[in-house]
């Protein structure tokens, strides 16, 4: 909704031109939240505040103002600052192409889907903007119970998405697979530390296909002591 429609809603009623009813169950403010022109234009608002003033600027009223509507268009859409900050940690590396590799798992061959998984991390790790906004607001995270089960459940979302691409042959324990897993995003969230701190020391090209051949020793491992 944009600062030309007419009257400010009254509090707890959804933004015109909005539907009526009340606030929409949860899955379908998720569903809203990535497909939604106004709650598209608040996250990309909230990121815009973050960048500004840092984590102490974004508040429901700032973003609001940024975006060009009122705070009850952040309550309708997110239920209120935790949800819009969850859908900003989901929107810094929301690319279609996990998605689609989440997807191939269990299809393509290992190799391939792994090939597609790393080019993505590293096509993330040079998104310097979205990993400095997400570390921007990772202490405020950590501090709040309820954002951090937020973060958490995305997390979770993404261990998934790794098991699937590496353990689509089934040749690891669950021990072994979780353990990968969780490394595999350890590594690409550690050298996204590392590269905001000194990015000219940060080789790359050097240490993705390092990691890669890594990867690769860990599989022949694997594979060459199982029937």
């Amino acid at each position: 909704m944009s600062t030309g429609e007419g009257h400010r809603p009254t509090e707890g009623s959804p933004p015109k031109g909005e539907r009526s009813g009340g606030s929409p169950p949860e899955g379908e403010r998720h569903h809203r939240r990535r497909d939604g022109s106004t709650a598209e234009r608040l996250v990309a608002a909230a990121r815009v505040v973050l960048t500004r003033g840092g984590p102490q600027a974004l508040t429901v009223q700032a973003v609001a103002e940024e975006a060009g509507t009122y705070p009850d268009a952040v309550r309708y859409h997110f239920g209120g600052k935790a949800g819009l900050v969850s859908a900003v940690v989901e929107s810094l590396a929301d690319d279609p192409r996990f998605t689609a590799i989440a997807r191939d798992s269990g299809t393509a061959p290992r190799a391939d889907v792994l090939r597609r998984l790393l080019e993505a991390d590293r096509d993330l790790l040079l998104d310097d903007g979205s990993y400095r906004d997400f570390y921007a607001l990772l202490s405020g995270i950590v501090l709040d119970a309820e954002l951090r089960e937020r973060v958490a459940v995305l997390y979770r979302g993404y261990r998934a998405m790794y098991a699937g691409v590496v353990g689509s042959e089934g040749s690891f324990t669950g021990d072994e697979l979780h353990a990968l897993e969780t490394l595999m995003i350890a590594v690409i969230d550690g050298l996204a530390v590392q590269k905001l701190l000194d990015p000219d020391s940060v080789r790359l090209d050097v240490v993705l296909p390092f990691w890669r051949d890594v990867l690769d020793l860990i599989f022949a491992h694997v594979g060459g002591r199982r029937p």
